[in-house]
């Protein structure tokens, strides 16, 4: 159940020795050799990458270029924390909750839509663009965007989302346009850019280490919890909605000026430079490059790809439902038929808010303190995720208020297990080269689960509320 020692002993990506499920070094170079699944090459080769002294090649230089490797990771996780590299995902992320947090009911709000008729079908289906833009970004954008660096595609991607969060507050709150075909616009754009960024990102940060990854991917939930917490306890007490979205418009510019201003030494043409400052670097493997190869890496990312499509279904569905569950003014928190004992509905969305970012930024953090360095402790871990979600998903499905705040932190808990160990484990398991598309690979998964949460949400909504309409819950308007 060990992992390949290809995979775990292997030297960093710039090593010409460096070897994974079974491929020779003249393969990964781009040679010739007959490339198949993990350990299904007609080799005498084992694959494994041997300690010195096996006897393998000359003995001498063989313990210099593993020295070298060896120094080079060292530096690489040694590396100290960028943490201002977090505010991109906090803006980024920012936006991306306005699509699919309280801020999308508020939208279908000012646009006097209601939860059922035919405007209501449109407008979720022009919700679900957000997911349908990721899905395309997510493996399009090397065909898309191959002519622009993974760096500048960065860049651009979060041009997009500046774009698709400015339409609402500009177009919608201020303008007072009714037209749906801006639901349409701008989630659509966020989507895209999203799509583009996340996996992009990822894998242009890889160079600055361990640490900086650990702290970029923080700012997802923080970004979550700025716009559902903190911008719901400003709803509550009058501030105009429009303001959420002028805050993310706002902040985009800060994070594209925090990218810039710690770019040294990252990606600027088509090469990722793993192994920062040491002068080695690996050229990213394109989608289809990568596809021929697919034994090299596919296998060791699949449970992950699996994990990722059920934890972001319980995710982007549960979460959009709860808001058109509880759509009065006023929340039940013990059931659905009581009239006292409530809550402001923005109050009770920003307590829940809270169980949101703290169940996904606390499980974030539990893998990188873990060995996980076998097959059966990643499974393990993914299954323990899938679970956490799936219950969580159950305890959606009861209408009841603060057990909705308990499964929204068990859904949100499972997806950020699933992150963090996922991200830990691309980045020692599978070979740099591929890297990037086993980020858009991962997040094209988890958009599949994201899609279908999405259109099923009046499903959903409905399957809870069971028909009935109670004096606090399941309004048939908003």
């Amino acid at each position: 159940q060990v992992i390949p020692r290809a995979a775990s002993r292997a030297p960093p990506a710039g090593d010409p020795h460096r070897r994974v499920c079974g491929a020779p070094a003249r393969a990964r170079a781009g040679g010739g050799g007959a490339m198949n699944c993990c350990g299904a090459e007609n080799s005498d080769d084992d694959g494994d990458y041997e300690p010195s002294g096996s006897g393998s090649g000359s003995d001498s230089d063989n313990d210099s270029e593993k020295d070298d490797a060896r120094k080079r990771l060292a530096v690489q996780e040694e590396l100290p924390a960028v943490r201002a590299l977090m505010l991109p995902m906090i803006c980024i992320f920012g936006g991306y909750a306005s699509m699919v947090g309280p801020a999308q009911q508020k939208f279908k709000s000012e646009l006097r839509i209601g939860q059922t008729g035919e405007a209501a079908m449109i407008f979720t289906q022009a919700a679900v663009f957000v997911h349908y833009g990721k899905l395309i970004a997510r493996l399009g954008h090397d065909v898309l965007f191959g002519f622009l660096s993974p760096l500048k595609r960065v860049y651009f991607s979060m041009s997009l989302v500046l774009i698709g969060t400015l339409i609402p507050p500009l177009f919608v709150f201020d303008l007072h346009e009714r037209w749906i075909g801006f639901v349409f616009f701008s989630n659509g754009l966020t989507g895209i850019g999203l799509g583009v960024f996340e996996c992009t990102y990822l894998a242009v940060i890889t160079p600055l280490g361990k640490l900086t990854k650990a702290w970029a991917i923080m700012g997802i939930p923080l970004g979550f919890g700025i716009v559902n917490i903190l911008g719901l306890i400003c709803t509550s007490m009058g501030m105009p909605v429009a303001y959420i979205y002028w805050y993310i418009v706002a902040t985009i510019p800060l994070g594209m000026y925090a990218l810039w201003a710690n770019s040294a030494g990252l990606d600027t043409s088509v090469e990722v430079a793993h192994g920062h400052g040491h002068g080695a670097g690996v050229k990213q493997r394109g989608f289809l490059s990568s596809l021929m190869q697919c034994g090299m890496w596919f296998p060791l990312v699949m449970p992950h790809l699996v994990a990722k499509l059920c934890v972001n279904f319980v995710m982007e569905n549960a979460t959009p439902v709860n808001y058109y569950v509880y759509n009065a003014p006023k929340v039940p928190l013990w059931s659905p038929k009581n009239v006292d004992g409530l809550v402001r509905h923005d109050l009770f969305f920003a307590v829940l808010g809270v169980f949101v970012m703290v169940g996904d930024m606390t499980s974030r953090r539990i893998p990188a303190s873990l060995s996980l360095n076998t097959v059966s402790s990643n499974i393990a871990i993914l299954i323990a995720a899938v679970t956490s979600s799936l219950l969580g998903f159950y305890l959606e499905s009861l209408a009841i208020g603060v057990l909705a705040w308990a499964g929204i932190f068990m859904a949100f808990w499972g997806n950020g297990l699933v992150y963090g160990a996922s991200a830990k484990y691309f980045d020692w398991a599978v070979p740099k080269e591929f890297n990037l598309v086993a980020y858009s690979l991962w997040c094209f998964a988890g958009d599949l689960g994201g899609i279908v949460g999405g259109v099923t949400v009046d499903l959903i909504r409905n399957w809870i509320c069971g028909g009935r309409q109670y004096t606090y819950e399941c309004l048939s308007h908003n």
